[in-house]
């Protein structure tokens, strides 16, 4: 179903509100809108203290900034012949990552995650770290056809990529009308 960036801020406060279980979320657009979404109706959501949220952390950005200039030219260098190597080091750095900012918050906004699925990266850590009283929203650029959510729907269809089903409930996915 299509919600107004107003309804899915408010199903998300009500699940905000949830002490215990999973809590991992995602909110599906397009680029434009999802990006209209961030600037608008996200700063306006409010968590049941009455906090702001708080700025999506874009994923790309973090991670790179996280592995020094020497060594990210030496693994791009050497991608071709250790894409396991690389893709073991950007999983590492995104567990460490979503653990830090959960650490000093029960609440994160990510986006821009294109480099985990450039690279096939399992989200699960993402599943695991979104427990109990931490919440993690996901700003996905995708759109749900059927049971099946396809991302990156925008780009030619041989970048498109499948949200993995069993990453999140059904009732915790919105995607914006536009």
């Amino acid at each position: 179903m299509k919600l107004s960036g107003h309804e899915i801020n408010s199903h998300l406060r009500q699940k905000l509100e949830m002490p215990t279980g999973r809590h991992l979320y995602v909110v599906l657009g397009t680029y434009d809108r999802l990006d209209r979404y961030e600037r608008v109706d996200f700063r306006e959501t409010r968590s049941p203290s009455g906090q702001r949220l708080g700025d999506p952390v874009n994923i790309n950005h973090s991670l790179l900034d996280r592995i020094n200039d020497d060594e990210l030219k030496r693994m791009v260098q050497t991608e071709a012949s250790r894409t396991e190597s690389v893709k073991d080091r950007l999983a590492k750095e995104l567990d460490t990552l979503v653990a830090e900012r959960l650490n000093g918050s029960s609440f994160l906004a990510i986006k821009n995650l294109e480099i985990l699925f450039a690279y096939d990266l399992e989200l699960n850590c993402l599943r695991i770290r979104a427990t109990n009283q931490k919440h993690i929203l996901i700003l996905l650029p995708g759109e749900k056809v059927g049971d099946r959510i396809t991302l990156f729907h925008e780009a030619q269809v041989q970048n498109h990529r499948t949200l993995p089903t069993n990453l999140v409930p059904e009732n915790h996915l919105w995607e914006l009308s536009e």
